[in-house]
């Protein structure tokens, strides 16, 4: 993360950014100042941080805009165009869609530091259920409710711990689309390729799966009628927003180091 990012990002936080260059001081003003310039000169770059990094919905509108503004006058299928720019929005900011929100959820069940420590809990009462049964044949009545108590007690336990996992797998899934077995870095042993991303280190709509995402939601995207030209367009959408971002990106660690020289 380059440096005038992360001051962008401090500016947000409840503590007031300070950056320290000799005798210079960068305040919430300059930063203020250099990103209302940005703004003015570089609109669609300056919105695409805003909603990568801050989820600004209405940078997330004022992009969809820009970007239908842009749509081929002569396109077959607007509709189709529309519902890509939204996918590729939604991919820039990394924000798992709902195939990939599933395939998240259990991979943050089987594979989170979480999910091993709800194993460890259900296998330790499993454990003693199983304990607890080989005791029931022979005993008194009062001893025989008491041991059934305490089985439907652990029982209880491991359907909560369950659902415990469920939500927490649920609620990470929707924040990021990073593998949790891999930790984003592609790699789950030393020389393997994480299984759970395919070594991507994220789990993402890539372009070939947008046709299948698209008819899973309802769209018509068959070849008759509107070619190869939308997947052309989610990659072309793509990388504009990409080169947007990263060109604000570059002026605002330039502007902010002038401003601290």
């Amino acid at each position: 993360m380059s440096r005038g990012l992360e001051l962008f990002i401090r500016m947000h936080c409840e503590k007031t950014p300070s950056m320290q260059r000799g005798r210079s001081s960068l305040t919430a003003d300059v930063i203020l100042g250099v990103l209302g310039k940005l703004q003015h000169d570089y609109p669609m770059g300056s919105d695409a941080i805003m909603w990568k990094w801050l989820n600004d919905i209405p940078a997330f509108e004022r992009l969809q805009k820009r970007l239908e503004a842009q749509i081929p006058p002569d396109a077959k299928r607007k509709d189709v165009y529309r519902h890509i720019i939204t996918l590729a929005l939604m991919v820039f900011a990394d924000k798992p869609l709902f195939p990939q929100q599933e395939q998240l959820t259990k991979l943050w069940k089987n594979h989170s530091e979480q999910a091993r420590r709800s194993k460890r809990r259900i296998r330790t009462w499993r454990v003693q259920i199983n304990f607890y049964e080989k005791q029931l044949g022979g005993q008194s009545e009062f001893k025989t409710k008491q041991l059934l108590a305490e089985i439907e007690k652990r029982q209880t336990w491991m359907v909560e711990e369950e659902k415990r996992l469920e939500v927490f797998a649920r609620k990470q899934a929707e924040k990021s689309c990073q593998c949790p077995r891999c930790g984003g870095t592609g790699v789950a042993k030393v020389v393997e390729a994480c299984s759970g991303c395919e070594g991507r280190g994220s789990v993402g709509l890539k372009a070939d799966g947008v046709s299948e995402h698209l008819k899973r939601v309802g769209v018509d995207v068959s070849d008759e009628a509107c070619g190869a030209e939308p997947i052309q367009w989610f990659e072309g959408v793509l990388a504009s927003v990409f080169g947007e971002h990263d060109e604000v990106l570059r002026k605002l660690k330039e502007r902010l180091y002038l401003e601290a020289a």
